[in-house]
């Protein structure tokens, strides 16, 4: 009788696994079919008199969208990764739009999403020159604000008209960067903490050994966040038609102003709800009997297209042989594998020494934005840079918002290196960092011992702190890999190693300050299009035909298709039925929680030393 229920017991739960098997199986069917369909109706062509709609909220990050690392949610369920678009997409849509005889204008509206590195000022002023080309062949830009930040405001003042909601507050008080301090928390609860560091301005060890600025970072990010504001302002002015120093002070007393006000002084030109807007914009293009509203197409579904037809012209038997590999490090740089906006050294490394195999590519232009990470990490890819110089292949960096510490590390031995105004480099500099938890521990009954073969067997172990002599050997070691940062830098840019020296010390610099002769640490100001094309005239292909591939490649089908469900980054079209989206601040708060979290997951360094920018560096 057991033998008889063991069997329909083993029965019944085999026709459960079954079922659930199915229905997964249907589940992806419909999904590849639906997807399928989607992809179908992307392929139309732009119908006559279309508006191209720019939704701002997105993420604008300098990989594409494939490279993103994983799919799911972050802290508490917040999305972690929203909508996304690549820069160099997003630049060339609006620069084949701006050719398009279909497109008959370009609407701005929505709030960028600034989720860990993405939608940097770096990245916006290159979309911003696109939109800049896009008003020279004479169409009209529109843009309409509800509460815009000072990155919304910033693309959106490029605009023929900008409008605000009659509600709508606009905020132009200017930068601000603010760092988080946890010695006396990390002190109440029991985690010890110890430094070791070169460089006056090396200042993201400060976060857990003081509670608050040095005299040092506080020097640096005043002449940092200085040199941006000075950048963003210029740009703003000259697109209001206004003297800089009169937007400065209007920044600055009050910077923040009702509707009203703000189209009193000049920083926007009408005042309307979005129902009225859509209005002009019907007469703009045309109208839309299926959505009742003008007739557009997203910016994100525009894009898509142009990219399916490089990947199909890449893949073509007809493509020239001759590629230009875009690489992208965008992240903290970790030892190991690339993960969670992660750039991993061996990953990393391992797309170099590939491209430099390929007999087809004849430059590569590494896209740096990161402020840095592993010293272990950094120097695997530095390596491979060096390996590709010597093969005579050449290699031009293009810095986006952050390319400092390790992330100027990996990018010394290139051949030429552009920046934005805002980029944040330089940060030379080394520091190590060692978190024991003794202390917590003990005091919630849980105790140590260990048995060593020499006294400092165990002094990686986070059971507890360093002993003197342990500090002076770790010292010793961030003071040979500081020695060895500047070696590389002055070899790397043909500079002598004082020079380095003055200019190092951990500091940070914007794009602006990198480029000046005194520096040396930038040869010229530009975006990633720059790079590109100074990496086909290096290679002798000005005017000849040209592939760009970009790393790291596509991921395979299954995978692709899960990411492209959970970052389709498509948009319901603008009509008057459809409510403006508003930011959330408490999902602001938790994203910043999680990327806290995620800072300290980046600490994997296998000696504890890393070369990176200061903490939670925001602005």
């Amino acid at each position: 009788m057991r033998f008889f229920w063991k069997t329909v017991a083993a029965n019944i739960v085999a026709t459960l696994i079954m079922q659930v098997f199915v229905a997964l199986v249907l589940f992806v069917i419909v999904v590849i079919f639906v997807r399928i369909a989607i992809g179908t109706h992307a392929k139309e062509t732009v119908r006559d008199k279309s508006v191209l709609v720019f939704d701002m909220d997105v993420a604008i990050t300098d990989s594409p969208a494939h490279a993103a690392s994983h799919v799911g949610f972050g802290l508490g369920g917040v999305e972690a990764t929203g909508p996304r678009l690549a820069l160099y997409d997003v630049v060339d849509a609006l620069d084949q739009a701006a050719k398009d005889t279909h497109i008959t204008a370009l609407y701005l509206s929505g709030s960028f999403n600034t989720d860990n590195s993405a939608s940097g000022y770096a990245t916006l002023k290159e979309v911003r020159q696109a939109i800049e080309r896009f008003k020279a062949t004479g169409k009209k830009v529109y843009a309409y604000l509800d509460e815009p930040s000072l990155r919304d405001y910033y693309m959106a003042s490029v605009a023929d008209e900008v409008t605000l909601n009659p509600y709508g507050v606009l905020a132009i008080n200017g930068l601000s960067a603010e760092s988080l301090f946890v010695r006396d928390a990390m002190q109440k609860y029991g985690v010890g903490v110890q430094v070791t560091r070169v460089g006056k301005y090396k200042s993201a060890t400060e976060m857990f050994t003081e509670d608050h600025m040095s005299d040092a970072d506080r020097e640096q990010l005043t002449g940092l966040l200085g040199d941006i504001w000075d950048s963003l302002s210029t740009d703003i002015a000259a697109s209001r038609k206004l003297d800089a120093n009169t937007f400065k002070k209007l920044a600055g007393d009050p910077g923040v102003y009702l509707a009203s006000d703000a189209k009193d002084k000049k920083l926007v030109d009408k005042l309307a709800y979005l129902d009225e807007v859509i209005d002009e914009l019907e007469k703009v293009g045309d109208y839309d009997e299926n959505n009742d509203t003008f007739r557009q197409v997203s910016l994100n579904t525009y894009a898509r297209r142009l990219a399916e037809k490089r990947d199909a012209a890449a893949k073509s038997l007809f493509s020239s042989s001759n590629h230009i590999a875009i690489v992208y490090a965008e992240g903290d740089i970790v030892d190991g594998d690339s993960g969670d906006e992660t750039v991993g050294g061996d990953d990393l490394a391992a797309d170099l020494r590939q491209l430099r195999g390929d007999k087809d590519v004849k430059a590569v232009v590494l896209r740096v934005n990161s402020p840095g990470g592993s010293a272990l990490a950094s120097e695997l890819i530095q390596r491979e840079m060096r390996n590709l110089r010597d093969e005579k292949i050449p290699v031009v960096v293009s810095m986006g918002t952050y390319a400092a510490s390790g992330g100027y590390w990996i990018s010394a031995y290139s051949d030429y290196i552009y920046a934005e105004p805002t980029t944040v480099t330089g940060s030379i500099g080394v520091f190590g960092l060692k978190f024991n938890f003794k202390d917590i521990a003990n005091q919630h009954g849980l105790m140590f011992d260990t048995v060593t073969t020499v006294p400092n067997a165990d002094m990686d172990s986070m059971a507890r702190p360093w002993t003197p002599d342990e500090v002076k050997l770790a010292q010793t070691l961030v003071d040979y890999l500081y020695d060895q940062f500047i070696a590389k830098v002055a070899e790397g840019r043909n500079l002598k190693p004082d020079a380095v020296r003055s200019i190092a010390q951990g500091r940070v610099w914007s794009g602006t300050a990198a480029v000046a002769k005194d520096k040396g640490l930038v040869n010229a100001l530009g975006g990633l299009g720059d790079a590109i094309a100074k990496a086909e005239d290096l290679a002798g292909l000005k005017g000849k035909p040209s592939t760009l591939v970009q790393y790291p490649e596509k991921r395979p089908p299954f995978q692709a298709l899960l990411q492209s469900l959970a970052n389709d980054g498509e948009s319901s079209p603008v009509s008057k039925a459809a409510l403006s989206a508003s930011r959330d601040p408490v999902t602001a708060t938790l994203r910043q929680m999680e990327a806290q979290w995620h800072l300290l997951r980046s600490f994997n360094d296998p000696r504890g030393l890393y070369a990176r920018l200061p903490y939670l560096l925001q602005f």
